[in-house]
């Protein structure tokens, strides 16, 4: 638990460095969008719950890049809006085509 703060405190300091982007590539989805953790190879514990990051979430919502792409979350694949933000959780696809 100690280890998830102070991952999450270094994670707020990098990304509050980021000021007026307009696309953010990250490993973590944000918290409670695309991040559900669904797979049957998952730990029982984890199952059925958002493993997002929250400091990614509250950057999102407080600067409004235009794109989020990330990962980590493989079952979470799919397009969510957040605010004008577009997040994109590319699972296990690796690549992806879009139309910007």
């Amino acid at each position: 638990m100690a280890d998830a703060k102070k991952q999450t405190e270094k994670a707020k300091k990098v990304l509050n460095r980021f000021v007026g982007i307009d696309i953010l590539v990250c490993h973590q989805p944000p918290y409670g969008s695309l991040d559900k953790v669904t797979s049957e190879f998952a730990p029982s514990h984890w199952k059925g719950k958002h493993a997002g990051s929250r400091a990614i979430l509250n950057y999102i919502k407080s600067r409004q890049p235009k794109y989020v792409f990330c990962g980590h979350i493989h079952e979470g694949e799919g397009m969510k809006k957040i605010g004008r933000t577009i997040v994109y959780n590319l699972g296990v696809a690796g690549y992806r085509i879009i139309d910007i």
